[in-house]
């Protein structure tokens, strides 16, 4: 009754109560271990028949060898066919240069020492035997038909070992999961190797990330006494000071432009009476013609040398003469208009008005610069400063490490991971289960 109740259960539900495909969980490490034993005896049965194969073909390739020598050797017997008799002597010259070169390529001296070797020159040899005894297979028609034993002989040699490179290519193709267990190996070496730079890159990243977190910190600090430097008491000083230094700058700017624009009004005269001097025309002493020429470079300079400006008015009292005079042309609302600037000019105090005030306000800047020498704070501040742009320069090199070692580390992480793919995918084919890597939590 039971059993008859079970056997009306549909397909679906009975699905449910089959076995579980078998999981494994290892290390990548294990793998070459764990299905090794699987190749080693395909191995020993391979490598066996390789050298007993590649044993055969150094016996038939010494066979060849002789045979070709031994066709070499033999004058070729005339038929009555002149021509063709020349044609078949070309032939046979043509094809022992051929069949030396075939034979050469084919030896299998210091071949086969490895089951890779052994594919690779099985797989190599045949498609140089295929390939060349057909492109020349014309030479072998006409040799034939003279040496016809020899070359029979030959062709069956050279047959044999085409044979055997058959058999060998066949046999490799077939066991070719022990090939890709070899390259399976030195993959899992290899992923084996970027596992272990990925978890150094890993401990360098996280070293560098306290260390930037360190950097941070300082910089915080460092601005802070950067701040604290900024508006502390010696910094405001100074920046008073400073304020004063700019107000009395301002003030000498005021007296130069004073002095500007009153010698503004006498220019044409100043600059036609000079003229007057240079040509000889007007004769003042040298003293005077230096100062007029200093008061038109630079008064306040002039006005160092001659602080009442005593000689300067004298050659003023000159030009005012030679305007009466008509040595100086001015036109005549013109003339009365210089005559009248040039005796408010004489009688302007230069002494109080200018070189007195300038000499003050250079007397309080020297007195503020030696107060500004002594407050080393500004100093300090740049000190500072600079400290902090160092620790900001070395925080965006940390920065940059970092940012370069998350790189490399993506690029081995993708590798490892098409690695881990090809060696799990070999791994469950060889051992029938599903594997999982204990290192994919990648």
């Amino acid at each position: 009754m039971v059993f008859s109740l079970i056997a009306k259960i549909p397909k679906t539900v009975k699905g449910l109560f089959k076995k579980e495909h078998a999981v494994i969980r290892i290390r990548i490490e294990d793998v070459p271990l764990l299905i090794e034993k699987e190749f080693i005896l395909k191995k020993r049965e391979l490598e066996n028949f390789s050298g007993k194969k590649i044993s055969e073909v150094k016996y038939l390739h010494s066979k060849s060898t002789n045979l070709l020598k031994v066709i070499s050797g033999k004058e070729l017997q005339g038929k009555e066919n002149e021509r063709f008799n020349k044609a078949a002597l070309t032939s046979k010259k043509q094809l022992e240069t051929q069949l030396k070169r075939l034979i050469e390529k084919l030896d299998p001296k210091d071949k086969g020492k490895t089951l890779d070797e052994a594919r690779q020159y099985s797989g190599e040899s045949y498609s140089i035997l295929t390939g060349e005894i057909i492109a020349f297979r014309k030479n072998i028609i006409y040799t034939s038909f003279y040496f016809k034993e020899e070359m029979k002989e030959l062709g069956e040699t050279l047959q044999e070992i085409l044979n055997i490179f058959n058999e060998m290519n066949k046999t490799f193709s077939k066991e070719k999961e022990l090939f890709e267990f070899e390259k399976i190996k030195e993959k899992v070496g290899l992923a084996i190797k970027k596992k272990k730079d990925y978890l150094v890159l890993e401990n360098q990243e996280k070293e560098l990330i306290n260390k930037l977190t360190e950097k941070e910190k300082r910089i915080l600090e460092q601005k802070e006494r950067v701040l604290q430097k900024k508006t502390g008491k010696e910094m405001v000083e100074i920046k008073h000071l400073e304020e004063e230094i700019t107000n009395l700058m301002n003030k000498k700017q005021e007296v130069k432009t004073e002095i500007s624009a009153l010698l503004l009004n006498i220019d044409r005269p100043l600059q036609r009476f000079k003229q007057l001097v240079d040509s000889g025309r007007w004769k003042i002493s040298r003293e005077e013609k230096e100062m007029l020429e200093q008061f038109l470079v630079n008064p306040i300079i002039a006005l160092k040398k001659d602080p009442k400006a005593e000689l300067f008015k004298k050659v003023l009292v000159e030009i005012k003469k030679a305007i009466e005079d008509n040595m100086v042309e001015l036109k005549d609302k013109e003339r009365e208009k210089r005559l009248e600037a040039l005796q408010e000019i004489i009688n302007f105090d230069f002494f109080g008005k200018v070189f007195w005030k300038m000499n003050e306000i250079q007397k309080k800047q020297t007195e503020i610069n030696k107060e500004l020498e002594k407050n080393v704070a500004k100093k300090d501040l740049e000190k500072e400063e600079i400290k902090l742009k160092e620790f900001e320069h070395e925080l965006d090199k940390a920065k940059e490490e970092i940012e370069g070692i998350q790189k490399s580390k993506s690029i081995i992480k993708i590798e490892i991971e098409k690695d881990f793919s090809k060696i799990k995918e070999f791994t469950e084919k060889c051992l029938g289960k599903t594997v999982l890597f204990e290192e994919e939590a990648y």
